[in-house]
């Protein structure tokens, strides 16, 4: 396994190449970019902003987006980077339905291993 550092996108010049190059695919409580990075590794980032609410609730959404992919992370394809924003809808829910929303975001994106629109 991979150090945990090394699966997290951190540099600015990372986060700028997806949010302008990458495709996106939106969901009820978070929205997905994503771009293939030309590694043998998947990188993520969780994001909140303001708009999501105080820290409280922007520290609340990032921990159950983290939680939800780390359930849908073994099936996720190798060699892109995705970045998950959340919405404001987000601090309304629990994690089943934040997983639920996250697997079929991905899946529309072709990102899952087995799922119909492979890219």
């Amino acid at each position: 396994m991979r150090d945990h550092s090394e699966l997290t996108l951190r540099k600015q010049s990372d986060f700028s190449r997806v949010y302008k190059q990458g495709k996106s695919r939106g969901g009820r409580f978070a929205v997905i970019l994503y771009k293939r990075n030309g590694l043998k590794f998947t990188r993520t980032a969780f994001v909140a902003s303001k708009k999501v609410g105080n820290s409280v609730n922007r520290n609340r959404s990032r921990r159950l987006m983290r939680a939800a992919y780390r359930a849908i992370q073994p099936n996720v394809k190798s060699g892109y980077d995705i970045i998950f924003v959340a919405r404001a809808a987000i601090t309304e829910c629990r994690e089943p339905e934040v997983e639920k929303q996250l697997r079929k975001s991905l899946e529309g994106a072709g990102i899952l291993t087995g799922s119909s629109n492979e890219k």
